[in-house]
């Protein structure tokens, strides 16, 4: 991993494939680090420069995030200091994931200029209100207790009961990951999803938008994509069947094939 100051603070990111290719931008969900996307990189380098990276909070990333508008000029200074935007006739394409999925569309709203394609997994433009109490609680006990106190209901969150069941040794890594990730900073950003709506602001995305939804996700569960998709009128929509929250890691070549035929 690389560092590099911006802005808005110090980002910890890697790049990897050839730099002439197109652009492809990874955001990591809450519930992981950008470590959820180690099984697909490579594959994804084939074909794209791809970058990823830490949000504040996770592997040294730092940087004052109150709200999700400022998660999305953090990354937009992010993008600004590594030049993608610096060849006009480069696209730039993101791949958005749960939390980054707001932040993605946060982005969009904010910084329009910086991207030409949007796919964002398992996210919506807010979350209703029986939804928020989770995430609020989640805040409550992180701060009284630590990260250590959410690990089980994270993996729960992030994975299906079978799939979590069948693969220990990912849980197991999954737990160790979001152990390093910093109390305070997860406590506001679940804060911060809770009070987010971009919903109604989601018919201003002008850039070309693919939606997708893992039918077994019950963090952000199908219904939220599709009320997005709604909402954006050049959008596309796509389900993965047997897919939780984190299709990366539990479908990773239906993903890989599906991100294949969009971009």
């Amino acid at each position: 991993m690389q560092q590099i100051n911006t802005k808005a603070g110090t980002a910890i990111y890697q790049t990897k494939g050839n730099s002439e290719n197109p652009n492809l931008v990874l955001f990591h969900t809450l519930l992981a680090d950008c470590s959820v996307y180690d099984g697909i990189i490579d594959k994804l380098a084939e074909k794209f420069y791809v970058t990823r990276f830490h949000f504040p909070g996770y592997g040294g990333s730092t940087g004052t995030c109150n709200s999700i508008d400022d998660y999305a000029d953090w990354t937009a200074e992010l993008f600004h200091a590594l030049n993608l935007n610096n060849n006009k006739s480069k696209k730039i394409s993101v791949f958005s994931n749960g939390f980054g999925g707001f932040v993605s569309i946060g982005l969009c709203l904010r910084h329009a200029e910086l991207m030409s394609h949007l796919i964002i997994a398992n996210s919506g433009g807010s979350f209703p209100e029986e939804r928020k109490i989770p995430l609020l609680g989640m805040a409550q006990k992180v701060r009284s207790e630590g990260i250590s106190a959410v690990l089980d209901i994270a993996m729960s969150r992030m994975f299906p009961d079978a799939f979590r069941q069948a693969n220990p040794s990912i849980i197991s890594e999954r737990k160790s990951k979001l152990l390093t990730a910093d109390p305070e900073q997860f406590a506001t950003a679940c804060q911060a999803l809770s009070q987010l709506d971009y919903l109604s602001k989601a018919n201003q995305i002008t850039c070309d938008v693919d939606i997708i939804a893992g039918m077994q996700d019950e963090t952000t569960p199908p219904s939220m994509s599709i009320e997005l998709y709604k909402q954006i009128t050049q959008a596309n929509y796509h389900e993965i069947e047997d897919s939780g929250h984190c299709p990366q890691i539990q479908q990773p070549e239906k993903l890989l094939s599906l991100i294949s035929r969009i971009l």
